[in-house]
This record gives C-alpha cells, sequence and structure tokens, in this order.
C-alpha cells in the first residue's frame, strides 16, 4: 500500500510501467533497454515493459505492483494521455494511489510513431520517461473540494425565453426568484405575432399563480457572491432589499431598440422608429381610432452599425407592420427599402409572410450599401438596384428600423455575474464546450436576447435547453472538484491585489483581516485551474498542484541534462488543448520533426511563466517553443493573450541582456493541426541552427 504522506514527501518510491504496445511501440523501441535505463534514475524504485498495461488483466498488476513494490507514485510509459490517463488513474484508486501520482508518458505518438526511422527516438523516449519521473517526484496532491448546491434558481428579465424556463423549473420542484426590472412581465421588445403575444400573456398568468415563483417588480440585483450552486444574491426593489440563497443563474433581461436622437434634421412627427410605429399601430385599434396615413416607407438597416451587425429581428418585424397597415386602412401603399433581407432561412414562416407581402401590394426595393435612402421633407430618394434609375418616393411616415442593443443594465450585470460582453455589448455565456469538464459548472446561463436578439422559435428553443441543462446542475446532491485549483499561502501573500485582476472567473478575492493586510482567497469551486494568478504573484505564494513551481522546473531540468547527438536542445511548453494534442496528431499522421523537441504538458498557456522559460535557458536550453490556444478558443478565457504579452516583454528583456530573442518562440495551434506543428516545431530549430549563441 503506499506510505505516509510524511514518507511520500520525503522519498518517494516510483514504479515505472512501460507499454509494448502489441509491437506499436516495442517494434521502434528498445524497451526493455529503456526499463534497464529508468531503473538507475533517482526514486525509480521499479520498472518493467508490457504488451498492454491498459488491458484488465495489465490493470490489475499494476495494483498488485503498488501492493507489493510499496509503490506510492506511479509513471505509465505509452500513448498519449488524452487517451488512457483517465483510465489509469481509475484502475490505480482502488490501490489507494491518488489521482496526482499517476502520470502519463506519451512515448507512442511523440516518438515510436512520428521518429520510426530516427537514432534519437531512443534517448527521446528515455528523456520523456525521466521528466515524467522528475515530476511525479515533485508532485503533491490535489485536495478534493465539495459544495452544496441550494434548490433554488434566480431568473433576471421576464421575456418569452424567461418566463419558460421559470415555469419549468418550478413545476420541477425548484424555487424560483424572478427579478423584473419594470413593473410588467412580458420583456420590453414587441412581437408582432399574434400568438406569440397570447403565449407570453399565458405564461406571465402562469408565473403570478404559481406558489414556487416569487415575481420581484422594478428590482434589481445589487450583489452576487458565493459560488456555483450556491450564490448569495441581494436584491432591491423599490426601497427594500432582500437576500437569497441561489443555486444557479438565468439571465435573460432582453435588449432595447437604439433611439433617434435628438440631434437628427428628421420631422419626428412624420419619422418614427420601428418601436414608435408599433405604438401608433397599436392606437389605431382602439374603438374610434383610424389610421389616417396613406404612404407609409420602411427603411430596414437604417443605422450604419446595422452594416455589420444584424439584429436578426428586424425584417420579420417590418413585413408584420406592413399587413397590420394593409389591415387598417387597405388603401395605403406600403413600400420597404431593404439592403440584405433576413428571413430566417427557405421554407420558414417569414418567407411564407414574404410572399403573402407581395400579394397584398407591399412593394420592396433594394438599396446599395453605399447609396443609402435620403430622407427630405415629403419625399425619400433613393437608387433602384434593378433599373439603376433614381427613385422618389413620397411619405406621410417613414418608419426606421434602428439597431437592437443591449439593455442599460447590461454591463451591470456583466461584473456582477462575470460574464464576457461582446463587441456590441451583449452578454456572452462562458463557452463551456471549451471550458475542461473537470472543473465546476458555473450554474450561469444566458440566453433570449440578452445575447443575441432572438425571435420566438429561437427563444423557446434557448429556453427548453436552459432549462434542460439548469434542472441537471440543480439536481446534483453537490459539487466535487477532485481536480488541481490554485492555493494561497497565506504566510507569503502581501494582498497586493494582482491576482483577483487577472483571475477569469472571478474565484479570487480580497479578504481584510484584523491587524494584518488584506489577503488573498480562493474559492475552489470557481477555480478552473488556469495557472495565471501564480504567474502574476510577485511572491510566488500561489501555487497549483500539477503544474506548481516545483514540478515544471523539474521537468525542465530533467529534459536538459542529456544532450541530444549534437542537435539543439529545445524545450516545448505545449498547451494541453492545442499544441501538446497538436503533437499526438503529428504522431498519429506520421509527419516527422525534429526529435532534439522535448515536450511538456501544460494546462493553459496562461501558465507559461518567464521564470520558467528563463530557467530552461539557464539549465543550457538552446530554445524554448510555446505552443497556445489561437486568439479566442483558449479554453480558459483568454490565457493565450496574456501569454502572447508575457512573451514579448520577455523577449525585449532577453535582447537587453544579449540572447537573441529568436531563441523564444509563440505558435498558436489548433489541436487538430499536427501538420502546421511539425512545420513549426522544424522551422524553429532550424533558426536555432542559425542563430548565435545556440550550443
Amino acid at each position: 500500500m503506499p506510505m505516509s504522506d510524511e514518507t511520500i514527501e520525503t522519498s518517494p518510491r516510483i514504479g515505472v510501467f512501460i507499454c509494448d504496445c502489441g509491437g506499436k511501440i516495442s517494434g521502434v523501441l528498445d524497451t526493455e533497454l529503456l526499463c534497464q535505463e529508468v531503473a538507475d534514475s533517482p526514486q525509480v524504485v521499479y520498472a518493467i515493459h508490457e504488451a498492454y498495461p491498459c488491458s484488465r488483466d495489465g490493470q490489475e498488476r499494476i495494483r498488485k505492483a503498488i501492493h507489493d513494490q510499496k509503490l506510492d507514485r506511479v509513471l505509465v510509459a505509452g500513448c498519449a494521455p488524452r487517451l488512457v490517463e483517465k483510465l489509469f488513474r481509475q484502475a490505480v484508486q482502488p490501490a489507494g494511489l491518488q489521482p496526482a501520482f499517476l502520470h502519463v508518458a506519451d512515448i507512442r505518438e511523440q516518438v515510436a510513431y512520428v521518429h520510426a526511422a530516427d537514432p534519437l527516438a531512443q534517448p527521446k523516449a528515455a528523456g520523456l520517461i525521466e521528466m515524467g519521473a522528475a515530476r511525479l517526484a515533485a508532485a503533491t496532491p490535489a485536495p478534493t473540494h465539495v459544495g452544496r448546491v441550494v434548490k433554488s434558481a434566480l431568473v433576471v428579465g421576464s421575456g418569452l425565453s424567461a418566463l419558460t424556463v421559470a415555469l419549468a423549473l418550478a413545476d420541477g420542484g425548484m424555487r424560483i426568484i424572478l427579478v423584473e426590472r419594470s413593473g410588467v412581465l412580458g420583456g420590453s421588445i414587441p412581437d408582432l405575432q399574434e400568438a406569440t403575444r397570447r403565449m407570453v400573456v399565458e405564461k406571465s398568468q402562469a408565473v403570478l399563480s404559481h406558489p414556487m415563483i416569487d415575481a420581484l417588480f422594478n428590482a434589481h440585483i445589487s450583489e452576487v457572491s458565493g459560488h456555483p450552486g450556491d450564490y448569495t444574491v441581494v436584491v432591491r426593489h423599490g426601497d427594500q432589499s432582500a437576500t437569497y440563497a441561489i443555486g444557479a443563474i438565468i439571465v435573460d433581461n432582453g435588449s432595447q431598440p437604439r433611439t433617434l436622437g435628438t440631434e437628427r434634421w428628421f420631422d419626428r412627427q412624420k419619422v418614427k422608429t420601428q418601436a414608435e410605429f408599433e405604438a401608433e399601430l397599436e392606437l389605431a385599434t382602439q374603438p374610434g381610432k383610424m389610421l389616417a396615413i396613406k404612404d407609409v416607407v420602411m427603411i430596414l438597416c437604417a443605422e450604419e452599425t446595422q452594416m455589420e451587425s444584424c439584429s436578426r429581428v428586424c425584417c420579420s418585424l417590418a413585413i408584420r407592420q406592413a399587413f397590420r397597415v394593409k389591415q387598417l386602412n387597405p388603401a395605403a401603399n406600403v413600400t420597404i427599402l431593404f439592403r440584405e433581407l433576413y428571413l430566417g432561412g427557405m421554407g420558414g414562416s417569414a418567407e411564407a409572410e414574404f410572399l403573402e407581402a407581395r400579394k397584398q401590394d407591399v412593394t420592396f426595393f433594394r438599396y446599395r450599401r453605399e447609396r443609402r435612402p435620403v430622407i427630405g421633407e415629403k419625399t425619400i430618394d433613393m437608387l433602384d438596384t434593378l433599373t439603376g434609375e433614381p427613385l422618389r418616393l413620397p411619405f406621410d411616415r417613414a418608419v426606421l428600423t434602428m439597431p437592437l442593443i443591449p439593455h442599460d443594465d447590461a454591463k451591470a450585470l456583466a461584473t456582477l455575474l462575470g460574464l464576457p460582453q461582446d463587441e456590441a455589448g451583449f452578454l456572452a455565456e462562458p463557452r463551456l464546450r471549451l471550458r475542461p469538464g473537470r472543473y465546476a459548472d458555473p450554474g450561469i446561463y444566458v440566453l433570449g436576447s440578452a445575447q443575441q436578439p432572438a425571435d420566438t422559435a429561437e427563444a423557446l428553443f434557448q429556453a427548453y435547453l436552459t432549462s434542460a441543462r439548469a434542472a441537471r446542475f440543480l439536481s446534483q446532491g453537490q459539487i466535487t472538484v477532485d481536480t488541481p485549483v490554485a492555493a494561497i499561502d497565506p504566510a507569503l501573500c502581501t494582498g497586493c491585489g494582482i491576482c483577483p485582476q487577472v483571475c477569469p472567473t472571478q474565484a479570487i478575492h480580497l479578504e481584510k483581516r484584523d491587524g494584518v493586510l488584506s489577503l488573498s482567497e480562493v474559492d475552489e469551486l470557481r477555480c478552473i485551474g488556469c495557472g495565471n494568478c501564480v504567474v502574476v504573484c510577485p511572491v510566488k505564494a500561489i501555487r497549483l498542484p500539477g503544474w506548481d513551481d516545483l514540478e515544471i522546473p523539474a521537468q525542465i531540468s530533467a529534459a536538459l541534462q542529456a544532450r541530444q547527438n549534437g542537435g539543439p536542445k529545445v524545450v516545448a511548453l505545449a498547451c494541453e488543448w492545442s499544441a501538446f494534442g497538436a503533437a499526438d496528431m503529428a504522431g498519429v499522421k506520421r509527419i516527422p520533426y525534429p526529435a532534439e523537441v522535448r515536450l511538456l504538458r501544460m494546462n493553459c498557456s496562461a501558465r507559461f511563466d518567464p521564470y520558467h522559460i528563463l530557467w530552461a535557458f539557464l539549465n543550457g536550453a538552446d530554445g524554448v517553443f510555446l505552443g497556445a490556444c489561437p486568439p479566442g478558443e483558449c479554453h480558459y478565457g483568454t490565457g493565450n493573450l496574456y501569454a502572447s504579452e508575457r512573451v514579448e516583454k520577455l523577449k525585449t528583456e532577453l535582447k537587453a541582456h544579449g540572447l537573441d530573442p529568436h531563441r523564444l518562440h509563440l505558435e498558436y495551434l489548433t489541436v487538430d493541426d499536427g501538420a502546421k506543428f511539425a512545420k513549426a516545431i522544424a522551422d524553429f530549430v532550424q533558426e536555432l541552427v542559425l542563430c548565435p549563441g545556440s550550443n
């Protein structure tokens, strides 16, 4: 059985299991020789090669060796970690081995497959095993963190999506707090479909009468704290405030049309926005009222910003308004001027409405982007793109479709909930499909027009999907995180406040303490283990098990101990979500690259620490290659952007101290681009050969 924690810390006993992989590895590498070589490594007390360690029998033999040899750490040298690491970690747990003490070194995809004819394949495999052993010798376990899940949800907004989600979760037995900034339910953007209006009214009545839903009007969120599954939310409504324990938060605060403003010269009695014209049409439907206008001209994409960002619902709304004008005044002339007509795809309801509008003599003219319609006092001038002839259209009412923009509270919500915003300011739900699944789901969901204008069908689809996701999240008994998260040593922390600023999930906050400086604290259930805080800490008070300041330098030192027959010594820090996977893909496709390179699997490019790069140079590296996700695709948010900034600063410092900055290179790679990885590595090694000062 594994030894005590104290013994593990002082004298780890490492067992190495080298996979023959049915000849795929042993046909290229001498696995018996690898066993002999690795047996001479410090702290390696047991080494053996097997045909298939991943088989049931192989796993059982590993567990038996752990018991018989009193192993407390295990290194498996075989295929890609993403394929087998989880399997082996589960296999060794019954033997009492913690997951952090199991490491997989890839000598199949990154050696046997890609260097089959290279004499450096054998020393590279030995080097990767040595690096893995060094990592294990310095490894520390990651403690398990557990948090409760409160069976309640906060719904922000009351549009169609929000009402649908609130009812679905409440029917499932969840307590719902619905926060609406106005005095009524239903959202603020009109949908001119009668069926949608009836649906909103019905759902609003159901929400108000549901025993599991508390609707707060004229209310807004003022504070949010806590962690996934157990948030503490302060809501102000009127002159009062209330505090709620919330498990999940759903945001559908909607959108609003941009106003025309006061700087326009338009006659505002004749020129209306789409929302203002809707109010006019509503008034005309009342008893004793009528629509006393004859010529209506609607201009779609009336704002320059709409040329780049489509609001997606304006075209359909304009066509429906045209119908209503014809219903209220059959003699009216309705003309729609458009640049692009977005109808949501062929065969949909919007296309049917367009065809029906044509039958009702609604006229459509297309205008060019560079020749937008010009509004005069009584006419609108435009160029007909079909005939090339100028047109002059009389109007009693000009209706401008203004872009839909986020509500005024979008920025405040983004700050409180830690949500990103796009260029237009709409809220964006974190890209959880990219985020590593080994960390806790934040339990915050954005849907409806809060993230982009949505029509009825899309709003309902998002609502049903979000209802299922939120229900699944809230149905958990508890949230358990047993993977590495950042830990702060209070004896070293100076309370400088830098780490909270770079945390992508707001997992770090400063805690005031009596008699001492404020100290940083980590919410373990919010932390996603990117390591950005570890890099920025000026006193190195933060550690990240698995990727801390002992394990990474230990691997670098092991990688640089041996000389590779005169070739450049290259250390590559490779993000496991991009460059490391690309290296595996290069192996799968048998795309060769220089065998001098030693890859270190990193959790994220945010963890690329200038100190580690300098450590590599000080220990004899001729070059350091960094592989990161492309901008916008970082699994942890913006880790690659921080990496890029740090690399540029470090290059400047290297040059100032007489080192050629070309010896440090950052490359953006996707996980499936093995060819680009191989070429980038080959080009870098070739450049190193020509660099002055390299060995």
